[in-house]
């Protein structure tokens, strides 16, 4: 044992609970938090890192991809594409009111677009294979063809060229692709049939895939385009489907034109003896009625006579309406013993002179009355004569007034006899009206006969002369001529699929294996997966090193790679050995990991080191019965086993092995059988409550976990528990499984270590961690 160590197992000066490491290393920050580590990996730019670490892949299957998808393309058989042009003109040559009775084209694109499915009809299609005699053409009636596999020597020859490089089962997958594809472009891809009516269809159903006709909803054109292998053919076909349309719209309009002609010719007869019924029944109805023809103002007798009478009664009742106003002012000057105001009192002669006479006789009276006095007989005779005057005076006022009232009753009554005698014509008129009406609804009739009789009569005249007439609202414009390139397979639409499907699928590819990598790469996902905290990442070594004694003993031309290495491990020791939440830093620690070689032997043995660089008082265990590495890792030779030393075969003295004067190692010459046993043993448990009591620190290396129950049995002697996971390599699912079976007997697990790491492949993932920076120093090789 080394003299330097006191009682308590703690360094000279320093109490027992204070922490074995400097406050400056305890102080040491955390990296990048999780969130924002999360978001920099769904942004684009780790996409493309993602692309950019597997360009290789990226480019192969690109390359590789292209360079097959064009020479199967390029390989099948050429196709030529020719191409017609139908002119529909919607402004044909009408006669008259034609387009009514047999409707012309009309320029919307519904109209044109119907018109290009009757192009490409089954009906056309069948009479150009009658034409042009395709049922025995090979290239498009099925039953002529030969059997099957004759024409795939190109297959052949395609699987010679690129694809016996791939692996047996993408030999048959491209194999399987490649027929696929090529079914879209040879003609033998239907069914072979016997019968005659089948090869028809058969034959039918082929023209229709090689024939193609379409509008650019922005002219009256038709394109018709026909493929073949033979670039004649093609142009035969386009043309034959051209002029196939032109006749069935010549036939059409013919046979239009003949059953409207012929519907035309007995609605004519009708209409006429409808006319004459109709011009019967006006002359039955007048003859029955007493009609005479209407004046020509359109009048009859009765309405003159009323409007006569009409004219009569408003003068008379403009003469009641004066009488009885002049009654009435008559009146009233009477009441007022004003008579003489009255305009026909004031208008009379005789009263005139009547009142001559009493004015004259008045004066009389007035000299002699000055002369003679009032009983003088003379003046007596003059009063009774002036009396004799008013009296007359008032019988003429009276004779007037009654030739007033005389004049009203006279206007009243003719008012009276006016009104009466409309009143009489007025119901001789209703008579004469509702008699009016049946005679003028006949007359409705009759003209409406008559209008539709020579609506069709000249109807009748436009059929007739357009029944021999062609199709004047269509015409090919631009025959098809034989194409002089062929339309497929061509050299950039070849490189262009190839190139972007074999970019598509390469994407998916990478992206696939990406997305299926189940390695942990970053702390961020160790933390998410176990929820413990990451320790460190460990940079990968070169497997062919003489010694693990490199931390210490670096080689001058490894010296930045062992220098990174070195860095990684005291980041371990610093996170491992932080003090807990009792205020008491772990003085056990055990390390195990999921599977074998993922480096925790490596780990243990350089995490012990670094703690002896420290002055740390260091005891390394190597718990790993089974497959003990520690004595060889360090190079030297055991004299013995920790199994030994359990079972009391071996002293302490003699297995121990100072590696340094603050390390002490207890490895294992072999592996021990029932290694469980022996570590669930009480003397495991002495050896490690000895070892606390007499080193600061004490290191043990276990066996994994999903192999061996020890590093559970280990777990309840250790203060904290570093769990090793290889990057990149440790599925999620075993590190889970891992970290359950610890959890299940309340081990102590302090964080988790990513090992192995290969630094320059980490560096293209782009994360800002460790391994980053310990790229950028010391790039180390895997």
């Amino acid at each position: 044992m080394n003299s330097s160590i006191g009682k308590g197992g703690t360094l000279p000066g320093h109490e027992a609970h204070a922490s074995v490491l400097p406050d400056s290393l305890l102080q040491s920050g955390a990296g990048e938090s999780s969130d924002v580590r999360s978001r920099q990996e769904a942004t684009v730019f780790a996409t493309l890192a993602v692309l950019w670490r597997r360009k290789l892949l990226l480019l192969t299957v690109i390359l590789l991809g292209t360079a097959t998808i064009t020479y199967v393309m390029q390989s099948l058989k050429p196709m030529y594409r020719a191409t017609a042009m139908v002119q529909l003109d919607s402004r044909r040559v009408e006669l008259a009111e034609f387009k009514s009775v047999v409707s012309n084209l009309t320029p919307e694109a519904p109209a044109v677009r119907s018109e290009v499915s009757i192009v490409g009809s089954r009906a056309l299609a069948e009479r150009v294979v009658e034409k042009l005699g395709l049922l025995n053409d090979p290239e498009f009636n099925p039953t002529l063809k030969a059997p099957d596999g004759a024409d795939d020597h190109w297959l052949k020859r395609v699987t010679k060229a690129g694809v016996g490089a791939l692996p047996p089962e993408g030999n048959d997958v491209l194999r399987r692709i490649v027929q696929q594809a090529t079914a879209l472009f040879r003609a033998d891809d239907g069914p072979v049939a016997r019968d005659p009516d089948q090869a028809r269809l058969l034959t039918i159903d082929t023209l229709l895939r090689r024939i193609e006709a379409r509008n650019d909803d922005r002219s009256f054109t038709i394109i018709i385009e026909a493929s073949s292998v033979d670039p004649a053919k093609a142009a035969a076909i386009a043309n034959a489907f051209g002029q196939a349309y032109l006749d069935y719209r010549t036939e059409m309009n013919r046979d239009l034109t003949e059953r409207v002609n012929q519907w035309l010719g007995g609605r004519l007869i009708e209409a006429r003896e409808a006319v004459r019924g109709a011009e019967e029944a006006i002359r039955n109805f007048r003859k029955e009625n007493s009609l005479l023809e209407l004046p020509p103002d359109g009048r009859n007798m009765v309405q003159q006579q009323m409007n006569e009478i009409a004219t009569q009664l408003t003068a008379a009742q403009a003469q009641k309406a004066a009488a009885e106003a002049r009654v009435r002012q008559a009146r009233d000057q009477t009441a007022t013993n004003n008579a003489a105001a009255i305009p026909e009192v004031l208008a009379s002669p005789l009263i005139q002179k009547l009142r001559e006479a009493e004015a004259m006789l008045e004066r009389r009276l007035a000299e002699l009355q000055q002369v003679y006095g009032d009983k003088h007989q003379e003046i007596v005779n003059l009063r009774r004569g002036i009396g004799e005057l008013k009296a007359r005076i008032r019988d003429e006022v009276g004779k007037i007034q009654k030739g007033l009232d005389a004049d009203l009753e006279v206007a009243r009554i003719r008012e009276a006899t006016l009104l009466k005698s409309i009143a009489d014509l007025q119901e001789q008129q209703k008579g004469i009206e509702a008699t009016g009406i049946q005679l003028r609804d006949l007359e409705r009739a009759a003209d409406a006969h008559r209008t539709l009789y020579r609506s069709l009569a000249e109807r009748y005249e436009q059929t007739m002369a357009l029944k021999n007439t062609g199709a004047l609202d269509a015409h090919l414009s631009a025959p098809a001529l034989p194409p002089i390139r062929p339309a497929f397979p061509q050299l950039r639409m070849s490189l262009g699929v190839g190139l972007v499907g074999s970019t598509a699928l390469a994407v998916a590819l990478v992206l696939l294996l990406e997305r299926l990598s189940s390695g942990l790469r970053t702390p961020s996902q160790v933390e998410r997966a176990t929820g413990v905290p990451c320790l460190g990442m460990v940079p990968s070594l070169p497997r062919n090193e003489a010694t693990w004694n490199l931390p210490l003993h670096p080689d001058s031309r490894r010296a930045r790679e062992i220098g990174a290495f070195r860095e990684a491990i005291q980041t371990v020791r610093t996170m491992a050995c932080m003090p807990r939440k009792r205020g008491t830093p772990p003085k056990v620690l055990l390390v195990t990991s999921s599977i074998p070689k993922e480096g925790k032997s490596v780990l243990a043995a350089n995490l012990a080191r670094s703690l002896a660089g420290l002055g740390l008082n260091t005891l390394l265990i190597d718990a790993d019965f089974r497959r003990p590495s520690i004595a060889k890792l360090l190079g030297y030779q055991p004299q013995g086993s920790v199994a030994d030393l359990l079972d009391g075969r071996v002293g302490i003295d003699d297995l121990i092995h100072q590696e340094t004067t603050n390390l002490g190692v207890l490895g294992n010459a072999v592996g021990t059988p029932d290694a469980h046993d022996r570590i669930s043993s009480q003397a495991m448990s002495d050896l490690i409550q000895w070892a606390r009591h007499n080193y600061d620190v004490v290191v043990i290396d276990s066996a994994p976990v999903m192999l061996f129950s020890d590093a559970l049995a280990l777990s309840f002697l250790a203060d904290s528990v570093i769990y090793v996971v290889r990057w990149q390599h440790t599925p999620l699912d075993t590190v889970t499984a891992g970290f359950n079976k610890l959890k299940s007997v309340d081990s102590a697990v302090g964080g988790v270590v990513l090992s192995r790491v290969v630094a320059s492949k980490h560096v293209k993932y782009g994360h800002k961690d460790d391994a980053y920076y310990y790229a950028l120093h010391a790039p180390a090789r895997h």
